[in-house]
């Protein structure tokens, strides 16, 4: 009987870091997805060019853990906030804690909070009064605010119009973007930034794609959302912060430049945004 063949590991992709280094705007890496390994992954970020990341919470339950990170690690900053799947658990003493956690000097935003229509894990009436309670904060603190939207687009452009027209408006980002070259101009007019996932490394993102080469040079950022999303050329894989370089990659490659120039940009316009140290 012929011996089983040996099964081949498949060896993962060199990642094409560079000595520039880059910052992931958009990180969960917390116990609850990297569990006791959190620290080693933290670590390794900073090895492969991750020069800084945020951290966001997504319920007021996790802001002792994220606070206890950035603390730990001078790369790192947080943001606090509500996500749209848990609206319906946001009362008073959740708003108390967000603005008990924004009182930290590295927490540089109000996020990640937004609308979600497609999964609908929430009242859409609830999300949208706690969207705007999240809105208002932010316009309060002076601070940014990380925008989830997906499957919301008018909602959400309606209620940064409504902060434009009440207090004079909101600064952000949308984060892990999946609209499309329709969406930029309100964008653009609203002064928010855009944040591309490692969906933009999917065959079937041809609307992000397109949209790529459209957003000013001045107003993308890349992040991995990780654990979520990793890039196609480690699609399957439990997501991390050094696998942003494949989404910059990919951008890069849309927009005609180098992947230098492209992470050039994207660490200063989150550098500004957030209002991080250049290091």
């Amino acid at each position: 009987m012929q011996a089983a063949k040996e099964k081949k590991t498949k060896t993962p992709p060199p990642i094409p870091f560079l000595p520039c280094g880059i910052i992931d705007s958009h990180a969960h890496v917390i116990r609850e997805f990297f569990g006791e390994d959190r620290d080693d992954y933290i670590s390794e970020a900073h090895s492969m060019g991750i020069k800084q990341f945020v951290n966001p919470g997504v319920t007021t339950q996790g802001l002792e853990e994220l606070i206890e990170i950035i603390d730990r690690y001078p790369y790192v900053y947080g943001a606090a906030g509500q996500h749209p799947h848990d609206a319906k658990d946001f009362d008073d003493r959740a708003m108390a804690d967000l603005q008990k956690a924004m009182t930290h000097p590295k927490m540089v935003a109000v996020g990640e909070c937004g609308l979600d229509y497609h999964y609908d894990n929430s009242p859409r009436e609830v999300q949208i009064a706690v969207f705007r309670a999240q809105l208002r904060l932010a316009a309060s603190l002076d601070k940014p605010v990380i925008i989830h939207c997906r499957d919301a687009w008018d909602d959400a452009f309606a209620l940064l119009r409504e902060m434009v027209e009440t207090v004079g408006g909101v600064k952000g980002v949308f984060h892990c973007f999946t609209g499309g070259p329709e969406h930029l101009e309100t964008i653009a007019e609203l002064n928010f930034y855009v944040s591309f996932s490692g969906i933009l490394t999917y065959a079937n993102a041809k609307s992000i794609q397109a949209a790529a080469p459209l957003v000013p040079a001045d107003r993308f950022l890349v992040e991995t959302d990780c654990p979520f999303l990793a890039p196609q050329k480690v699609r399957g894989e439990k997501n991390k912060p050094p696998y942003v370089w494949f989404t910059a990659q990919k951008l890069a490659e849309l927009r005609n430049v180098t992947l230098e120039s492209v992470a050039i940009a994207a660490t200063q316009n989150a550098q500004r945004l957030f209002n991080l140290p250049r290091v």
